[in-house]
């Protein structure tokens, strides 16, 4: 590989690290906020004299024909080839506009592509070497400090995982560090990182339009009873004034 060959390769392998914690950063906060947006939407419907039963059973209809067409979307646009994501997606999406939906995060496409099971093989061979130095059998006989041990089994718990979610950015790192051959393929490797970062980039757009993340943008009360009437008239077809 050529200098500037492996300098963006480098790039893609940061760019690819970047994007999966910016990932878990925006599920952190939608977690986060989840309490929080219940508990407003609760406050906004006694402020209103909004009978929450009464929506949840008047409107009951309105609600599985949104769910239905829902799940439609999904079947239909959400073809994700990717690891799976287990974000958040109990509050319905909004995109800016009354009753319309964005795919829910975390869904995966029951095929894979012949690029990604050989990428799979790919790092599976990788983690396999890495075993050699950090698996918990290797480390209990190997001439090492106990904390080194610790982090060594901390390390292969952690290869593992990523190997399982297709993080392979992490068994990069871990190579590296070990000074363990990296797999040639970097071609195939930048293909197959530059498609992730764009599965990710939409799945960090589309969290962020979720309820709870937008609502922790929200510092007006105002703005906030806003977004909650959004949230009634999208998922029960209530327009609250």
């Amino acid at each position: 590989m050529s200098a500037s060959q492996k300098l963006k390769w480098r790039k893609i392998v940061n760019q690819l690290r970047y994007m999966h914690e910016e990932l878990g950063i925006v599920q952190q906060i939608s977690e986060e906020m989840a309490p929080e947006f219940q508990a407003h939407y609760e406050d906004f419907c006694k402020r209103h004299k909004v009978d929450i039963e009464e929506l949840n059973r008047g409107s009951a209809a309105h609600r599985d024909k949104a769910f239905a067409e829902h799940a439609e979307h999904l079947r239909e646009t959400n073809k994700r080839k990717t690891s799976d994501y287990a974000g958040s997606t109990e509050i319905i999406l909004y995109d800016g506009e009354a009753g319309s939906e964005q795919p829910e995060v975390g869904t995966k496409d029951s095929t894979t592509s012949a690029d990604e099971k050989e990428m799979h093989e790919v790092f599976t061979k990788l983690f396999k070497k890495l075993a050699q130095k950090l698996h918990p059998d290797k480390v209990a006989t190997a001439d090492l400090t106990d904390e080194e041990k610790k982090e060594y089994e901390i390390m292969f718990t952690k290869a593992k995982t990523a190997l399982e979610e297709s993080q392979y950015f992490l068994l990069i790192d871990y190579a590296e560090k070990l000074k363990v051959p990296l797999p040639k393929n970097y071609r195939q490797q930048l293909k197959w990182m530059k498609r992730e970062i764009d599965v990710l980039q939409n799945l960090i757009t589309t969290q962020m339009q979720s309820y709870n993340y937008m609502f922790a943008e929200r510092d007006d009360i105002v703005d906030k009873d806003n977004l909650v009437k959004q949230f009634i008239f999208q998922l029960f077809g209530e327009r609250i004034l």
